[in-house]
């Protein structure tokens, strides 16, 4: 099996050094995932009901799609995460919760393949400044993977 060692950068203070097996790939971490369900949102709901989902779901990010409610013919149009309302917020913005979450969102969706393995997925992420990959085979969306996701997979973190 083949290591190697990543320097991640969460905190200016901290440096983490993970050892992750290069044979491990992302699909893994899709088995089971209920993504549709949990981590997409329609472009129209509104950024109130976006903080609602991700609180009750215990999760940072959701996939943007232009129709939720048609999975084969909705298309990925971007993501919005706790940054992203963070920052809406940070702008002193009135009635954030009734604005529509494509008014809020990130455009730019980072994406990785199945067959990438955890040492694409997280550079990927580091690269990237996020936490979130959204997990597509040409246009479609088969999932998300978190970095926690990656960690607790890899017993970095415990449950």
């Amino acid at each position: 099996m083949v290591y190697s060692y990543l320097s991640l950068y969460y905190t200016p203070f901290v440096n983490l050094k993970i050892k992750m097996s290069k044979s491990k790939k992302v699909k893994h971490y899709l088995a089971g995932q209920r993504y549709w369900e949990v981590f997409v949102i329609d472009k129209e709901e509104t950024v109130g009901h976006a903080c609602e989902l991700m609180d009750k779901n215990r999760i940072g990010a959701l996939i943007v799609v232009d129709k939720k409610t048609d999975i084969e013919h909705s298309h990925v149009i971007g993501i919005v995460t706790e940054r992203d309302i963070v920052k809406t917020i940070s702008h002193h913005l009135e009635n954030i919760e009734d604005r529509t979450v494509d008014q809020i969102m990130t455009n730019s969706v980072v994406s990785t393949t199945p067959d990438a393995t955890s040492e694409e997925a997280v550079s990927l992420m580091v690269e990237n400044q996020i936490r979130h990959l959204a997990v597509m085979e040409e246009d479609i969306l088969l999932g998300v993977i978190s970095m926690r996701d990656l960690f607790y997979s890899l017993n970095y973190l415990s449950k």
